[in-house]
Order: C-alpha cells, then structure tokens, then sequence
C-alpha cells in the first residue's frame, strides 16, 4: 500500500531558534507553536484528534495531557535527525488506517545551559546501561555528536579524497540558505570558506564552524487527509513519496560503513512511491 497523495500537510507552526529560551519549558514551546500550527490550518484544538512527538525526552500523553487534547492516535518518534520527517509519515500511514483524522506532528525543546543533562528539555542525571555507557562513555566519544561526525568526515576524506574546503563548503552554503530566515538562530550572519577554516579545531578533522550549536525551538505541522485538506485554508502540502533506509546500528562504531547513509536507500524508495526523479525535485531540504 502506497501513501502517495494519500495524506497532506495543511498547516505548520515555528518557534525563532534561538541559543537558549530563557524561563521557557520544552512543553510551553511546543504547545505555542502547536498553536500556530493549528490555527495556520483554520481548525481548532478539538480538531485535533492525534498527536505524534520526536524526541527522547518528549512523551506523547504527557504533552497531550499538558495541552489538554483529546487523542485517539499517538506516537513518539526516536529517529535522532530523522524524526521531523518520520513523524509526518507516521501520521499519514495513521490517517490512512482511519486511526485518526487530524495529526499534530511536534518537536523541540528548551535548551537550558545550566542544567546538568544534554537533552533539550531533560533534568540530567546517569544516563541508562548500555554499550555506549559501557564503551563509549569512558573513553569520551559520547560527549555529544562531534566525535561520530569527526570520524566520518576524516573516512570520507581517506576513501574519496574528499577536502576540507568542500567540507567547509557545505556549511557556508547552509548558512547562507538562513542569512534571510528571521525564525534562524544565524539570521543575519554569513560566514565564508576561510572562516571556516579558521575557525577552532573541535574534533580533529572537525571545526568549530562545522558542528552543531546547541539551541532551543520548537516546530509543529498538521496532517490531515487529502479528502479533508481541499476544504481548509491553507493550499494543501500534499505526501507524495516517504522511504526509510535500514536501521542496523545506534552507535557508530558499529555501523558497518560511515561514509555511506541510509538516506541513499530511503530517497530512493520516496522517489519510487512517489513516481518523480531527482532530476523533478526544483527545492530540497537536507539534514546536514
């Protein structure tokens, strides 16, 4: 079964991001730009009658309980920087299925500097067992992405001879597709290749300019059927094509190839559901 204009986004809700919120909580973000979302869709809150979360430290029940919504589908969706996208699809398979007629889809957080944990909206403490607890952790590979991201680029490096300014390349061009974005946390602020490079080295061969800066936000979009989509206000988003690589590995010492990513076989599966090319995409949105 296909879900190939079977469901469309018919309303989205943005939070600026910024480096911290401050007095802000995870769920009073998300509920502010649930709100935006739900009103940029002409419905009301009681329209709403499901709820999919991304993150680790996000309950579905407990935001909608937080919210006061009324909801006959959730789901939490854990797929690190995939979540954004895998909650729309989940949303579609569910209104597809008749579990619900219109999905929120959320994430964020409130980024607190001063709290303790590396979660968006976590209280901190002892992270649970696990082989990265166990293997990582000691050893300091698990203080944040940097380290998985490092070992990538500098096999990307050796294998394709791949070089620092393409490198620095891609992170200029992301910066500079925010220059005009108000909601970014770098409107405004151009970098260029030798900033780059002359930036800090972080995590040999990894720069400051090349990592993620930690930040707070918070993003919503409805989901609704095609059927219902036509009569909303909005000019309805419609789900064409989704695909998911394979997930064989959490920590990345264990994946079996690091230069090559699951997105190469989910674009391929989304591009074939939904019958275009990349030669037909004219904008795309890449996760770095």
């Amino acid at each position: 079964m296909s879900l190939r204009g079977a469901a469309a986004i018919v309303g989205i809700g943005e939070i600026p991001t910024r480096r911290t919120h401050p007095g802000r909580t995870t769920h009073s973000l998300l509920t502010e730009a649930s709100r935006l979302a739900i009103s940029d869709a002409g419905l009301r809150k009681k329209d709403i009658d499901g709820l999919v979360t991304c993150g680790t430290d996000i309950a579905p029940m407990d935001l909608a309980e937080y919210m006061r919504l009324e909801v006959t589908f959730s789901e939490g969706v854990t797929q690190y920087g995939a979540s954004g996208t895998q909650s729309i699809v989940i949303a579609a398979a569910a209104i597809q299925a008749g579990l619900a007629n219109n999905v929120l889809c959320v994430m964020g957080g409130a980024r607190d500097p001063d709290a303790p944990g590396l979660g968006s909206g976590s209280e901190g403490g002892p992270a649970p067992a696990s082989k990265a607890t166990e293997f990582e952790a000691p050893f300091g590979p698990a203080a944040g992405a940097n380290t998985g991201y490092a070992l990538m680029k500098q096999r990307h490096m050796h294998e394709y001879g791949t070089t620092d300014e393409q490198f620095a390349r891609i992170a200029v061009n992301q910066r500079f597709n925010a220059l005009t974005n108000e909601n970014a946390v770098f409107h405004g602020q151009p970098i260029t290749v030798d900033d780059v490079l002359e930036s800090r080295m972080v995590n040999d061969p990894l720069r400051l300019l090349e990592c993620v800066m930690p930040c707070a936000g918070a993003s919503a979009a409805v989901v609704t059927s095609a059927g219902r989509a036509k009569d909303l206000r909005r000019r309805p988003v419609y789900i064409l094509g989704a695909g998911a690589g394979a997930s064989d590995h959490d920590a990345i010492w264990q994946a079996p190839d690091i230069t090559t990513t699951p997105v190469k076989a989910a674009a391929s599966k989304a591009y074939e559901m939904s019958g275009y090319g990349p030669k037909d995409v004219q904008f795309a949105q890449v996760y770095d």
